[in-house]
């Protein structure tokens, strides 16, 4: 090591770098941030697997040798010492530990590249004396470094304690390119330095109508989040290949840093190249400089894209500008940029790509649809296996629920994943009879949903309020998508108190005080939480309100308390009805006719059920909590599959049990031959009221002023179908597993259809 360190101090002076370290107050140096950028190169040549670890090593072994030198420079080396510890020794570790949750799919060696080490240095150094202080340098330099969250919409509310964002949810972007320092050395430098040369090469008219002016360009970084591709955020055009950071900003109104996606770019090093046997290249493009360039090209076509949405300052869009209008604009840029880019190239390479885009009616189609494939085979497969971890977590195998869930970056998969496991296993622990084990798991389970919060995985849940229960992708009022993560977390939370009740119920049948006690206490907490977002007041969203749960749960298992210390031979049904009284959610009639179900309790469940029904106006018979009808056939299962009751009295309690659920029933209840029959009649309804009114429009044709003949939001034709887009009933599809009905004509689906249609707003390169 000593003689790769000497070999190095030749070639990179380190007082320099050094005597910065000593002198400066953490002002940006770029021939600073190109020295460590030099070290670093020559380290990973040398084939160093922890170059920043290196580093780190050379620079305190080099300022022991100008200390002993006796270097005037160095004869006092408080601050440059602290410095060298603190930037390189502990921040790293730091760091790593303050994002734990999101940046957990990501190696060292990504996060502590050459700029990213320049940087880190600038923080501390930022931090100012005393420089004995190491704790206080490396706290105060990680919360100076997370700087970014990129477009995050914020709800102003007057509930709302504070506008901020949540503490582990900022992150600082991974510099590729800082200005006057060039382009850092790892495997992004080659395709990155192409892409930025064809930039500055760019006609000015067009980079003025993208919104990207090179001079302005301090820093392009990218992104080390892990991309959520069920992130509503992803609707917003174009922001799967970058934007302006909305939070740099000089003293004239632009963005000076422009944040890429890693995706974007480690799938544009697949097409350089290509995966498989050693030697194996992609058909038609055997030179790897070629590859290179078309990459590279493609690089710079998405940062325009992804400047455009952004302008090039906060006020550059105002509020009349919309989707439907700055779209076409920036599909019309791209293509200009694209076909003058084709006609300058020249060479076989050139008459090789133009003969392409004649065929596929496209410049640069190749590495374009490549481009766009891979993202939409990667989106197919992330919902696929996120839904596949669920339904393990739900079923009870959580080593498939991991397995699954491990194949995806997101965190928000790894958060949603890990709450339902916990959240099944409580569940069985309920059954079981063991609700101190049940006790953990919540808790566990609220640390959770926290800290999926904190880092910004799961929704902010002030947002589902003041959105809500929508997303906002542009300024335009008219801009904005459902948000399907606000209606996952009320359902998370509904299933956390469904299931502290159930804990809870189950201690109190066991006489266990002491833990219902707890329960009961820990249910309360959580309850207070979540009623101050408010979520119950947003029409359409799921209703849990926790202090109903909380009065329900306890008014049951005070119920259950004396129901398991009565005498055996009284009367069930007159000591429910006694009992009646707490009774006034759907939660609290299901958490107690539950366990009567489970004890084979069939006459007092009967009375219970039937009260419910009777008052169905104002106890709903279906919400996240409880579900009458589940109940009913979950009732019938037992009874019928009940052993130990015989068969003759099995069939009277069925019997009666239908008779009740007639008498009690409101009027809407229906024979059941009208609920096989009545699908066609109501059909038949359907086409005698449209024709009434359909000759007023016979001839008459619809035209929609919108179709531009694309059927994407920005024009590519000859672009495969898929890539960035969405299947209409995408957004219906967490509640199919809940469906008991279908449409009952093609009509009806194709009207289902059309009602759940959401704007198409991730464009293609």
């Amino acid at each position: 090591m000593d003689g790769i360190f000497h070999e190095l101090s030749r070639k990179t002076d380190p007082a320099k770098l050094l005597g910065y370290l000593n002198f400066s107050d953490g002002r940006p140096d770029p021939k600073f941030q190109r020295g460590i950028a030099d070290a670093i190169a020559f380290f990973m040549a040398s084939g160093e697997r922890e170059p920043w670890v290196a580093l780190h090593r050379w620079l305190a072994q080099a300022l022991g040798e100008l200390e002993s030198s006796g270097s005037p420079a160095f004869r006092d080396a408080t601050q440059v010492r602290a410095v060298v510890e603190a930037a390189l020794g502990k921040l790293p570790t730091a760091y790593r530990k303050h994002h734990a949750d999101l940046l957990a799919h990501q190696p060292d060696s990504e996060l502590f590249v050459a700029f990213a080490l320049a940087r880190s240095c600038e923080a501390v150094l930022k931090q100012g004396p005393p420089w004995e202080e190491t704790d206080r340098l490396v706290k105060g330099a990680v919360q100076f470094l997370d700087d970014y969250v990129g477009y995050r919409p914020i709800a102003l509310l007057e509930t709302r304690p504070n506008t901020e964002f949540y503490a582990h949810e900022k992150v600082r972007p991974i510099p590729v390119y800082l200005k006057g320092a060039g382009v850092a050395p790892g495997r992004y430098a080659d395709v990155v330095r192409t892409a930025i040369e064809l930039l500055a090469k760019t006609d000015p008219i067009l980079l003025d109508e993208a919104s990207f002016t090179p001079d302005h360009l301090d820093e392009l970084s990218f992104d080390p989040r892990a991309h959520d591709h069920f992130h509503p955020v992803n609707k917003r055009p174009n922001v799967l290949f970058g934007e302006w950071d909305p939070h740099t900003i000089d003293g004239r109104g632009f963005y000076r840093r422009f944040v890429l996606r890693q995706m974007t770019l480690d799938t544009l090093l697949t097409w350089v190249k290509p995966q498989g046997e050693p030697g194996v290249a992609t058909p038609g493009y055997s030179d790897p400089t070629e590859r290179l360039f078309e990459a590279a090209a493609v690089l710079a076509g998405t940062i325009l894209m992804g400047a455009g949405v952004s302008g090039s300052g906060p006020s550059f869009h105002d509020s009349t500008v919309t989707l439907s209008k700055l779209v076409p604009r920036i599909a019309r840029y791209r293509d200009g940029f694209y076909q003058r880019l084709l006609k300058s190239l020249p060479g076989a390479h050139g008459e090789r790509l133009r003969a392409e885009a004649e065929k596929r009616q496209q410049p640069f189609a190749g590495v374009r649809q490549y481009l766009n494939q891979a993202i939409a085979t990667q989106r197919a497969s992330h919902l696929q296996d996120r839904r596949l971890a669920q339904l393990y977590a739900a079923m009870g195998y959580p080593a498939a629920a991991r397995t699954r869930s491990a194949k995806i970056s997101a965190p928000a998969v790894r958060f949603g994943t890990e709450v339902r496991i916990r959240q099944t296993e409580a569940g069985f622990a309920a059954d079981r009879n063991k609700p101190e084990v049940a006790v953990t798991l919540l808790s566990e389970v609220e640390d959770l949903l926290r800290r999926g919060i904190d880092c910004g995985a799961l929704i902010d849940p002030w947002n589902i309020l003041g959105y809500q229960g929508l997303f906002p992708i542009f300024p335009g009022r008219e801009d904005t998508v459902r948000d399907p993560r606000a209606e996952e977390l009320i359902h998370q939370v509904g299933r956390q108190f469904d299931l502290y009740a159930k804990a809870t119920a189950a201690a109190a049948v066991a006489g266990d005080e002491a833990t219902r006690e707890t329960l009961a206490s820990n249910m309360r907490n959580f309850a207070a939480w979540w009623d101050k977002f408010a979520t119950s007041t947003v029409s359409d969203m799921p209703r849990v309100v926790g202090g109903e749960r909380t009065d329900a749960a306890g008014h049951v298992a005070s119920a259950l308390t004396a129901w398991a210390k009565r005498t055996p031979a009284s009367n069930d049904v007159a000591f429910w009805r006694d009992h009646r009284e707490g009774f006034t959610s759907p939660a609290a009639f299901a958490q107690v006719i539950e366990p009567l179900i489970v004890r084979q309790e069939y006459r007092a469940a009967t009375a219970l059920l039937m009260t419910w029904l009777s008052e169905g106006e104002t106890v709903p018979l279906e919400d996240p909590s409880a579900s009458f009808e589940a109940l009913c056939e979950r009732w019938v299962r037992s009874v019928a599959s009940a052993e130990v009751v015989p068969a003759p009295a099995r069939a009277t309690l069925v019997r009666r049990f239908f008779e009740l659920l007639e008498a009690n029933a409101t009027p809407d209840w229906l024979d059941p031959s009208e609920w096989l029959l009545g699908s066609e009649s109501h059909e038949d309804e359907d086409e005698e009221e449209d024709s009434d009114y359909g000759s007023a429009y016979e001839g008459m044709t619809y035209k929609d002023s919108t179709d531009d003949g694309e059927e994407s939001s920005v024009a590519g034709s000859g672009e495969p179908k898929g890539a960035g887009h969405d299947f209409p009933l995408e957004a219906e599809a967490e509640s199919l597993p809940t469906a008991r009905t279908l449409p009952s004509s093609d009509s009806s689906i194709a009207s289902r259809q059309s009602k759940f249609q959401t704007r198409r707003a991730a464009t293609k390169a």
